[in-house]
């Protein structure tokens, strides 16, 4: 019995050195960290995030209050003042997910982790010379809803699960991709009254498709539209790519089950009615559609996706009220398929060409995109300014930024201006005159008034 409390103190030593070595280098964004993250192969840092998340759950299964200790401001130079942007940090939510969302009322800010920890704060308490934010856990039964998650002998949940959180009417909404069986993943929204002592949440609509994994390029976003609708989007689960699709489907999967296919939930962006829900193809052709707005005063919808190797897009659907838009992936893109130029993936561009004009072969054209990506992640609007988030590793290539659009009367970009924040930025949330992001590197919570922007 000794020698086995000996051996779990020295891995508990060992664990919380290496959590201080990668805390220090996340908090201050060093070479060393992005360096050395990059060498990591994908399977390998997914299979470390798991690792972590789940000693990370343990420690904070029993957190009522989590605490975020005030931070080194940050300059922005699309704002009026100096460091206009407040930091406010929990270390505890880097191994959370590492995701979380924002949703609002008049009265609390809300924010959901991606493994389902769910928390609030007074709107009204936030100030930006206070030296602490105090955010109040929810109970709910996420842990219940997400239970095929675990492996039979493992108490912990693995993934991010969560996926977006929207406040309406005195309930939450909640969007997840659930695992219905090893071989069936779908997108599942959840409803719960709003209740700051505990919330019930049930199934409010469940997409009927089924996928054979799970995978991040999934979308998943809900946000409010018009006449008591939802847009959501639902990214094309790289069907297009991945090769464990070849083992449920035949040869094909790209153009049949993909983002052009009307038959398919893949690669679409839909409006959802509240009472009927009625679900209505809005538009196609999208690889990862991941933040998305709807501006009422323009009747338009604003929409950021995640292009394949490149070609991350800012899109603006301006027909919504008449026949599908069709926004060209995966026969037009500007990026490329992974691994280009190599002769092993030249079969890809057989089904998905990835032609780089999207007007030419009669599809709508981004009204901006990245090449290089920049990890494009949410996006938000005020008055004539488009917020749009990144995330990614390579500061120099536009990632770990928050861009901010100038749109002059017909909603043409005028001006373009980019601030380094050295952080991934998962989420955006205007709320009490201020704008929040949530910044997944450090488990941090940013804002800034919103009268601040130039």
């Amino acid at each position: 019995m000794k020698k086995i409390l000996i051996i779990f103190s020295l891995i508990i030593a060992i664990f919380f050195a290496t959590f201080s070595v990668l805390f220090y280098n996340v908090k201050n964004n060093t070479d060393l960290y992005f360096s050395l993250k990059q060498k990591i192969p994908q399977k390998q840092k997914k299979a470390i995030r798991g690792f972590l998340t789940k000693i990370n759950s343990f420690f904070i299964s029993d957190t009522e209050v989590f605490i975020f200790k005030k931070g080194k401001n940050i300059n922005m130079q699309s704002m009026k003042y100096d460091n206009a942007l407040k930091i406010f940090t929990n270390p505890n939510l880097i191994f959370t997910g590492p995701r979380a969302y924002f949703a609002s009322n008049d009265k609390n800010l809300f924010l959901i982790t991606g493994t389902g920890i769910l928390m609030y704060t007074n709107l009204l308490n936030i100030d930006e010379t206070q030296e602490k934010i105090e955010f109040f856990k929810v109970s709910n039964n996420f842990e219940e809803l997400f239970k095929k998650y675990k492996d039979e002998n493992n108490f912990f949940l693995k993934t991010s699960m969560v996926k977006s959180i929207l406040y309406d009417n005195d309930n939450l909404y909640v969007s997840a991709v659930q695992k219905i069986n090893d071989s069936c993943y779908t997108h599942v929204i959840y409803k719960g009254a709003l209740n700051l002592e505990n919330i019930e949440f049930k199934e409010f609509y469940k997409f009927d498709e089924c996928k054979p994994f799970y995978t991040d390029y999934l979308g998943g976003t809900i946000s409010k539209y018009k006449d008591d609708k939802f847009l959501f989007t639902v990214g094309d689960w790289t069907v297009c790519e991945d090769e464990r699709w070849m083992k449920v489907y035949p040869k094909g999967n790209c153009t049949e089950r993909g983002a052009q296919s009307l038959s398919s939930d893949l690669g679409k962006i839909f409006s959802i009615n509240k009472k009927t829900k009625k679900k209505v193809i809005l538009s196609i052709g999208h690889d990862n559609p991941q933040g998305i707005i709807y501006d009422k005063v323009n009747n338009v919808i604003f929409s950021t996706e995640h292009g394949p190797q490149g070609g991350d897009e800012l899109n603006i659907n301006d027909n919504i009220d008449n026949n599908i838009t069709n926004f060209g992936y995966p026969i037009s893109s500007y990026g490329e398929h992974y691994g280009y130029p190599m002769d092993s993936i030249k079969y890809l561009y057989e089904e998905a060409p990835l032609y780089k004009s999207h007007e030419d072969h009669g599809f709508v054209e981004p009204i901006d995109y990245f090449v290089p990506s920049i990890g494009i992640s949410d996006i938000d609007k005020y008055n004539n300014k488009l917020i749009v988030a990144s995330l990614g590793a390579e500061i120099e290539q536009g990632d770990l930024s928050l861009y901010i659009y100038s749109l002059n009367e017909n909603l043409e970009i005028k001006k373009r201006e980019i601030n380094k924040i050295y952080q991934r930025i998962r989420d955006i949330h205007i709320a009490n005159d201020h704008v929040f992001l949530y910044l997944e590197s450090t488990g941090s919570i940013g804002f800034f008034k919103i009268e601040n922007l130039n």
